[in-house]
């Protein structure tokens, strides 16, 4: 029995929550809820870890406003008490130096201002893909740098019967190489086919099972590196575009308006987030940036 499975329902881990001074408060209709009245420095026992696998299984993102004392040891810490195996990215130029596991996300200390400016799931073009990201909120802009979450879950339960029925069959095929290009516009061919060796293209179900709530959402990977395949390609496109224009409505979204020391927990099974763009020339953003990959491929 895993932590979570005693508290596979919304409301058992709602009521978890409140019997532990916990407050929630849903931030959008399907996606995104803010927690309160919890210290991810401190230890964490199993009921909790258990309570925030099965809350963040079925809201996408948890917000815990407030966490700017957090240190980066903390923040491994923190993600070091949920299943997965941290990635340690391959551009160790980009990751905190005394923390190989957070990677900056950003225009300071040497950090990428361009990773995430897509929509996507993390680490999608692996065998084991994405599984839980973690970002801490160190330095924000004015205005610009928002994160954007949507529920594959809930978008894919409200396509028409006919069509969640045909897309049980399909597969999508996710390449690093074409989305390490986008990524990294710096980097040299050389490096680029080198990394396309490194990581070959994997094939994964475009609907999977969420293996917390047992429910199916859509894996659509990433908008940039992501195809469906099919013999007919203008045909597939076509349809991956639709169905990552559903997924995108409001409706199935939340976007986070970042303050200084927030921290977001989120599930890269049935989701996608996007960051916005911020004027980098006259503003800093800086996150750390912790991914958790999961040790099954998506089903």
């Amino acid at each position: 029995m895993t932590r979570a499975s005693s508290l596979a329902s919304t409301g058992d881990w709602r009521r978890a929550a409140a019997a532990r001074g916990i407050g929630v408060e849903d931030l959008s209709r399907h996606t995104g809820s803010r927690l309160t009245g919890i210290d991810l420095a401190g230890p964490l026992d199993d009921d909790m870890v258990g309570l925030l696998e099965v809350a963040v299984a079925e809201r996408v993102v948890l917000v815990f406003p407030e966490h700017g004392h957090l240190t980066p040891a903390g923040l491994v810490g923190f993600a070091d008490r949920f299943d997965g195996v941290f990635n340690l990215h391959t551009r160790r130029d980009l990751c905190l130096p005394a923390h190989h596991e957070i990677f900056l996300v950003g225009n300071v200390d040497g950090g990428s201002p361009k990773v995430g400016l897509n929509w996507h799931s993390d680490d999608y073009h692996l065998a084991h893909p994405g599984l839980y990201t973690f970002l801490h909120a160190i330095i924000v802009p004015p205005r610009g740098g928002d994160t954007t979450y949507a529920n594959g879950i809930a978008a894919f339960e409200a396509l028409a019967p006919e069509l969640r029925e045909r897309l049980g069959d399909i597969r999508v095929r996710h390449s690093r190489r074409r989305l390490f290009r986008e990524l990294f516009p710096d980097a040299t061919e050389d490096a680029v086919e080198a990394e396309g060796r490194k990581f070959p293209d994997v094939v994964h179900p475009l609907v999977r099972v969420h293996p917390v709530s047992g429910r199916r959402g859509l894996y659509l990977g990433g908008e940039w590196g992501s195809a469906i395949e099919s013999d007919e390609p203008d045909e597939a496109a076509a349809l991956y575009a639709r169905l990552l224009r559903h997924l995108i409505d409001g409706e199935y979204t939340y976007t986070h308006r970042w303050c200084r020391g927030d921290l977001l927990f989120s599930d890269n099974r049935c989701s996608l987030h996007r960051a916005s763009e911020w004027d980098t020339d006259t503003d800093r953003r800086l996150l750390h940036r912790i991914i958790l990959w999961d040790t099954e491929p998506p089903r």
